[in-house]
């Protein structure tokens, strides 16, 4: 490609834009990750002769003045943003598909720091304490009971014996306590275009003689989680608020994924030894206040989410409260 070329392509708002959002809508449709790639260069390219062509034209202290009035302009904007909406992060993108049907990965997403909506709990500190605790109690009817580290469904997707061959096949037979909350199992359907399959999954949670079923009108939240956990090396989770926990004059939120079986208090990796507690105020970011498809794809490529997650090819349907 000759210089042009070049000068034509970035002179031309209309071309650059054709040819990005060509790029976008092949990895869309194809999901194929060198889509994204070139994406990600072809931004960094443009932006590149963008700022040379600019040089040429008016010197290199012109275009660098330029530049900064633009940084500029985009740094205020950012904490014009934290201000009004009462965030850190008043911008994020979604990078899994653990909340699909709701939120889907590429979703950019507009972030309030407002108290979000969720079942309302109280616990001690030392209730607190067990259930921020990785072991984990199950029960089986039948079977009696033994302990575990994060839960059974983390155990037996790392392990196979006896014990998650019946779980496979007759979860609801299962359930586990962790501090004052009791999880109770129960078959999904994994819905995807080739298949339907069942699979085991939180279906309820006991808490002092209530039973707390899923309920999508609650909050989709954002938050950081704790140096250490699981998740800490995924960056900031987005997921649906279930339970928000006051204790100790702190609040925490137990949340979970509308796509996952567990809970993300229930996740542990059993090589690492790793696991998850539940976020405090501290680690809260805020709740979704406006989700726009597809433009946080860009954020993700050139982060370098390119590849898509886990269950992105399919949904997970919950048994029907009677």
């Amino acid at each position: 490609m000759d210089r042009k070329l070049l000068e034509q392509y970035t002179q031309n708002p209309y071309a650059q834009l054709g040819f990005l959002a060509i790029l976008l809508l092949l990895y869309i449709l194809t999901k194929i990750s060198i889509f994204g790639i070139l994406f990600a260069i072809a931004l960094i390219v443009t932006v590149a002769l963008e700022i040379w062509l600019g040089s040429k034209k008016h010197g290199w202290k012109g275009e660098l003045k330029d530049t900064a009035i633009s940084l500029a302009g985009i740094v205020i904007l950012w904490f014009a943003l934290t201000i009004i909406l009462n965030t850190s992060v008043p911008i994020n993108a979604v990078v899994s598909c653990s909340m699909l049907p709701n939120v889907e990965r590429g979703d950019l997403i507009l972030v309030q720091g407002a108290d979000p909506i969720g079942y309302e709990i109280e616990l001690t500190e030392q209730e607190l304490a067990d259930l921020q605790s990785p072991t984990t109690s199950v029960s089986a009817e039948g079977f009696g009971s033994f302990e575990l580290q994060g839960s059974l469904y983390s155990y037996c997707v790392q392990h196979k014996d006896d014990v998650c061959s019946l779980f496979a096949s007759n979860p609801s037979i299962f359930s586990e306590t962790k501090g004052p909350l009791t999880f109770q199992y129960g078959s999904c359907i994994r819905e995807s275009p080739e298949v339907l399959l069942s699979t085991p999954c939180i279906a309820s949670v006991d808490f002092r003689g209530e039973t707390y079923y899923t309920n999508l009108s609650h909050d989709t939240i954002v938050y950081t989680p704790p140096k250490g956990d699981l998740y800490s090396y995924t960056g900031d989770i987005i997921h649906r608020l279930f339970f928000k926990i006051s204790s100790g004059g702190e609040t925490y939120y137990l949340t979970k994924g509308d796509n996952n079986p567990m809970f993300d208090i229930q996740a542990y990796d059993y090589s690492a030894m790793i696991g998850n507690t539940a976020p405090s105020f501290q680690n809260y970011k805020g709740k979704i206040l406006l989700q726009m498809p597809f433009l946080g794809y860009p954020k993700l490529f050139i982060s370098g989410f390119f590849a898509e997650t886990a269950n992105c090819d399919s949904t997970l349907e919950f048994p029907t409260v009677s």
